[in-house]
């Protein structure tokens, strides 16, 4: 997949104390969109670097779909401090990419979500590090969806923008 063919969506914030702040810059392929998701993000702390207000420390939950297809999946953005040292354990099929120049992990498995109808749901993960924004980003997304449209995400999760 090119990058120009990718439309991006700034996924951004405000909070009464701390403004309006980045989460991040997400490029989706032209046939999916972005829309709110049941909660509202969430700030805890922001910071600027290089010019940009960026969450320091925040989640945000929103819903990623195909609407010709009718695919939906939950986009779940969870941003923290740098970690002092890694000593996790990986928990499901592990691979490695490359997220605007930063090695990233992603993690595929499988689980059960609901209450009262238990249904089996696919969950992608990716993990990485972004230095030059100073903070820790984790990008999951999960659904029902088929495979082929978490592998769509996959191919387009280089040309996000974390700085």
């Amino acid at each position: 997949m090119k990058p120009t063919n990718l439309v991006r969506h700034d996924i951004a914030a405000s909070n009464l104390l701390l403004g309006d702040s980045l989460f991040l810059s997400l490029s989706l392929p032209p046939s999916w969109d972005l829309a709110p998701g049941v909660g509202r993000p969430e700030i805890i702390a922001s910071h600027e670097r290089k010019g940009k207000k960026w969450v320091a420390s925040g989640r945000a939950w929103y819903v990623v779909f195909d609407a010709g297809r009718r695919w939906a999946m939950e986009l779940v953005l969870q941003v923290g401090a740098l970690p002092r040292r890694r000593n996790r354990t990986p928990v499901g099929e592990v691979a490695e990419v490359t997220v605007h120049g930063h090695p990233a992990t992603v993690r595929w498995r499988e689980g059960r979500r609901g209450l009262f109808r238990r249904r089996t749901i696919t969950f992608l993960r990716v993990e990485f590090d972004c230095p030059v924004s100073e903070r820790h980003l984790v990008v999951e997304f999960s659904g029902r969806c088929p495979r082929e449209g978490f592998e769509e995400m996959l191919a387009a999760i280089p040309y996000l923008r974390c700085h």
